[in-house]
């Protein structure tokens, strides 16, 4: 470690690179959301070691394992990042956010609910602030949960979770969910009638595999009796495969209802209800830039009527 002295501009690329590497699970998959090839980035992490004077990880034939040095250092990168951050959005508050950059979080498929006016909310705020660079990233539901509780990202858009009661929700609108099958199911051809709920446990569920709580009760006594898709899409495909019931959002299903590869279900579970909320940690209040953008998204959806059937979570 006393290689390293000072910290230095290239030190801080190179951490973040090493950051994603850990975060991406692989050296191919850091590669794609960094745009580097392979060769540039094991240059990159090699230099980094060097600074470091110690070997982070194994990489090669028998893949990628973060050694007990890395996951120090990567823990200690993440709180700096997190720290710089914090210095980023007090500084905006010295201008009152008339210049800048605001990053924010949107979980995957929370855009194409057709209640949404996100893209409303965000061209009100530029016209407000035309000064202020906005950086949207979109990521699975416990990605930007942790980005926002870790204070990597001031503003987080996506389905709310009592999990983490150091964070805040500020409620937008409704994802209002039903269970259906694909036409490769058993239960696809099935009437109605014969749906119980004791018919349903005897097959596969498909959950998103985190933070999910609009599955029905009687999951909770088998989480791992079926699949797990990680991310709205990855639920679907494994739906439409006919390998395990699910719940999708009303507006992901029409299409494929449409086209006959759904088929709704119709049970004593009925319809779930969750709410997409704008999640903030507990920095956030004291980043000005960042609270007005909330209230900016607040206002958009002020007058969307709640869904009022189902269980709210």
């Amino acid at each position: 470690m006393s290689k390293l002295g000072q910290l230095q501009d290239v030190d801080l690329k190179l951490l973040r690179y090493f950051c994603t590497i850990v975060e991406e699970g692989s050296f191919t998959a850091a590669q794609s959301t960094l745009n580097l090839s392979q060769s540039s980035l094991s240059e990159y992490l090699k230099a980094l070691e060097i600074r470091f004077g110690v070997v982070l990880c194994q990489r090669g034939p028998k893949g990628f394992k973060l050694y007990e040095e890395g996951k120090e250092i990567y823990l200690a990168a993440r709180e700096m990042f997190a720290s710089i951050e914090a210095f980023k959005n007090q500084v905006s508050n010295v201008n009152d956010g008339a210049v800048g950059q605001l990053s924010i979080a949107l979980q995957d498929g929370i855009i194409d609910n057709p209640v949404s006016r996100i893209p409303d909310a965000l061209e009100s705020f530029a016209r407000q602030y035309p000064g202020i660079r906005i950086k949207l990233e979109t990521m699975l539901g416990f990605q930007m949960i942790g980005r926002v509780a870790d204070g990597l990202i001031p503003i987080g858009i996506g389905l709310k979770t009592n999990r983490f009661p150091q964070l805040s929700f500020d409620y937008l609108f409704d994802e209002v969910g039903e269970m259906y099958c694909g036409r490769a199911h058993q239960l696809f051809h099935s009437k109605d009638g014969d749906l119980t709920e004791e018919h349903l446990k005897q097959h596969r569920y498909c959950s998103r595999g985190h933070l999910e709580s609009i599955h029905p009760d009687w999951v909770d006594d088998q989480p791992s009796s079926g699949d797990v898709g990680w991310g709205g899409e990855a639920q679907l495909a494994l739906i439409l495969s006919g390998r395990n019931l699910g719940y999708l959002s009303e507006n992901t299903a029409a299409p494929y209802i449409e086209r006959g590869l759904l088929r709704r279900i119709e049970s004593e579970s009925g319809r779930r209800i969750n709410r997409v909320a704008a999640v903030s940690g507990p920095g956030t209040s004291k980043f000005k830039l960042a609270r007005k953008f909330i209230d900016t998204l607040v206002e958009a959806h002020r007058g969307i009527s709640p869904a009022s059937i189902g269980r709210d979570e």
